[in-house]
């Protein structure tokens, strides 16, 4: 794939951000809502937004969340959205950002990487094995809306 890369996210990237979180979970916020959470985020140290570029274009995005776990002794990592726009799925969009946010932990010194995906998204959970995270546990919610 020529023209294609992975980058930290910058100020530029946060309206198109927004759209393909609407894209990605559609009617969860409001486009104001979240360039504001998506602002306060990225001036925590514990919080990393990834960007694949295919050609100029934002095909996709991870981020995660480094937490200080007590219990553990150590820093785990939360993989907290994974997404891929429809146009450039099956191109190795996914296996880029997810190779990326993984080494990036690593240089964290985290212990563990913790990522949820629901049990009838199989090409999500195809691409987290394939990538080495293979525990599987459940997690719980509770929504408050």
């Amino acid at each position: 794939m020529s023209g294609y890369g992975v980058r930290r996210v910058d100020e530029r990237d946060i309206a198109v951000l927004s759209m393909l979180a609407e894209e990605f979970m559609p009617e969860e916020a409001t486009g104001g809502k979240r360039i504001e959470i998506l602002r306060k985020a990225l001036r925590n140290p514990d919080y990393e937004l990834l960007v694949a570029e295919v050609e100029g274009e934002i095909a996709g995005f991870v981020d995660q969340w480094v937490i200080h776990d007590f219990a553990h002794g150590a820093k785990l990592s939360y993989i907290q959205n994974l997404y891929v726009t429809s146009k450039h799925r099956g191109k190795g969009v996914g296996s880029k950002l997810l190779e990326e946010i993984i080494k990036s932990a690593k240089n964290k010194g985290v212990l563990e990487i913790h990522v949820v995906t629901e049990f009838e998204n199989k090409s999500a959970i195809s691409l987290y094995r394939k990538h080495g995270l293979v525990k599987a546990s459940l997690q719980l919610e509770r929504e408050f809306k």
